[in-house]
């Protein structure tokens, strides 16, 4: 199948025109902005094709295609959600009206920060005051305080195929999602997550369907 995208989506991310956030609401789902392209009409378009492969950034040292059955569950969503706004998937068909491409990025930071104070758990609420124990004086090494923080995100792409460019010339992005933010302690638990984010992001961009509501 021919790859989709030619632009990166991180750099469309940044450049799109307007965006429509869906916060957390404190109920663990990711977070959620789409943004349209100005002025798209998407009832002139009918067909559209899919990335079969999810590309990975973040786990090793070089961006990589995926077909796991994660990478495939995502796709899955995203042509759910294309053939329910009334558009014809028709695979490797180089006449296809529009192409969706999916990209996710998953990054850990570890943390280290070194305490010389015994109290080292005082600026987190909660906690017994150091008095409770004692008044405790003197030297104490310092004690290495480590945590690990990771955040995923899942950027998609939709593109026009129908205009005619110079080769080495980006296509013309439609809309773009992002989705992201804390990764859960399971990646089967994130992929629904990220489903239900999928969703979500067709919920808030009626204008996706092809036959537009009167």
């Amino acid at each position: 199948m021919k790859k989709i995208l030619f632009i990166s989506a991180a750099v469309l991310l940044l450049a799109a025109c307007q965006k429509e956030p869906y916060p957390q609401n404190g109920d663990n789902e990711y977070l959620v902005y789409t943004s349209p392209g100005k002025g798209v009409d998407f009832t002139q378009y009918r067909t559209f094709d899919i990335a079969d492969s999810l590309l990975i950034i973040g786990q090793t040292d070089k961006p990589v295609y995926s077909q796991s059955q994660s990478a495939l569950e995502l796709i899955q969503a995203y042509r759910t959600n294309m053939e329910n706004a009334g558009y014809i998937y028709t695979p490797s068909n180089p006449d296809a009206d529009l192409g969706v491409q999916l990209t996710y990025v998953v990054k850990t930071e570890r943390y280290v920060q070194y305490y010389d104070n015994p109290y080292w758990w005082l600026d987190f609420p909660g906690y017994w005051p150091a008095g409770y124990w004692g008044n405790w004086t003197g030297f104490y090494y310092p004690r290495p305080v480590t945590y690990t923080y990771t955040t995923n995100a899942l950027l998609t792409d939709i593109v026009d195929l129908t205009d005619e460019v110079e080769e080495g010339k980006p296509l013309e992005i439609l809309w773009t999602s992002y989705i992201g933010g804390p990764a859960g302690s399971t990646l089967q638990g994130d992929v629904k997550r990220m489903t239900n984010a999928i969703n979500q992001a067709f919920v808030q961009s009626p204008y996706l369907k092809r036959t537009q509501s009167k």
